[in-house]
């Protein structure tokens, strides 16, 4: 029990000083060449496809793109409000199933775009590279994390969508530059 306690005090503070240093590390996973990007969520199923889809929209053959979540049932569709959502915003996500990140999805990957403190850790804990991670919504003044939708008020999942169109509009205004 008590290894379990102090892995968990290790944790967060890892997870503390990666949030605090964040856009550090962005300026940083930004600087080399990045022809693959590998988009990380939970589900896979609200953030990251809508970010890969919306990546791939704004920057039409120059990169590759997937996305990828930890929540172990696959194929899974993202809910029609999202989809209704993200369509409203010019993202079709109406083909999209959920896929589990690999072994081999790390590798491919030159930038792993994270959401949050939780796929920071998942990802740290399957040995990730930590000079391939972006904080999504460290490319924006704000919170460096971006909620996960599931269970928001459609409002609050609104505001979610903002913020991941706006980031990454940033993000594809960066990697254009590279």
């Amino acid at each position: 029990m008590l290894g379990r306690v102090l892995k968990a005090i290790r944790t967060r503070l890892a997870v503390r000083r990666a949030m605090a240093s964040a856009r550090d590390d962005n300026a940083r996973a930004l600087a080399k060449p990045i022809r693959r990007v590998l988009v990380m969520c939970y589900g896979n199923i609200y953030r990251s496809p809508f970010v890969a889809e919306s990546l791939r929209q704004a920057l039409p053959g120059a990169l590759e793109v997937r996305s990828a979540g930890f929540h172990a049932k696959i194929g899974r569709p993202s809910p029609e409000a999202h989809v209704r959502m993200s369509q409203s915003v010019g993202v079709d996500l109406s083909s999209h199933r959920s896929s589990l990140v690999s072994a081999d999805d790390l590798a491919w990957a030159d930038l792993i775009v994270i959401m949050d403190r939780h796929n920071w850790a998942r990802l740290r804990d399957l040995q990730a590279p930590a000079d391939k991670l972006l904080w999504l919504g460290g490319l924006m003044p704000g919170d460096v994390e971006i909620p996960d939708p599931y269970g928001l008020s459609p409002e609050a999942a609104r505001a979610v969508v903002d913020r991941l169109a706006a980031c990454t509009t940033s993000l594809a205004g960066s990697l254009r530059k590279a």
